[in-house]
């Protein structure tokens, strides 16, 4: 049961990781458009959005491949985690001035994304 948690838990956190380690690559290719209460240019925003699309991928994969069981399982309750977490952090981000379709983007992706890193992860008994 543990390392059921930690898998999924750590596979969340993983993908959070990159996400945040990818705005720099983004800021960097697109300069001067992630200032302090800027909003970026739409081209930023859909780069943002396809990386978070491969990096949810990823990161469901990973916490398909390391799941001791029940694959399918863990990688729900990774979608699940990360939509509810993903709702959450809209919420307050809503008002802000950024295009809605891009918190949609977002949220609307990360199931598509999920499903698609349990499919590459499938395996005999899983």
């Amino acid at each position: 049961m543990l390392k059921s948690i930690a898998v999924v838990v750590g596979s969340y956190m993983l993908s959070i990781l990159l996400v945040m380690a990818s705005g720099p690559l983004v800021s960097w290719l697109f300069p001067g458009n992630f200032g302090p209460d800027q909003i970026p240019a739409t081209a930023a925003l859909i780069l943002s959005t396809a990386l978070f699309i491969g990096i949810s991928i990823l990161c469901a994969w990973v916490c398909g491949h390391f799941a001791p069981s029940q694959q399918f399982r863990h990688v729900l309750w990774f979608f699940i985690l990360g939509e509810i977490l993903g709702v959450v952090s809209v919420i307050p981000n809503w008002s802000k001035g950024w295009p809605h379709w891009y918190w949609l983007s977002w949220l609307l992706t990360w199931p598509f994304s999920c499903w698609l890193g349990f499919a590459l992860t499938r395996r005999k008994g899983g």
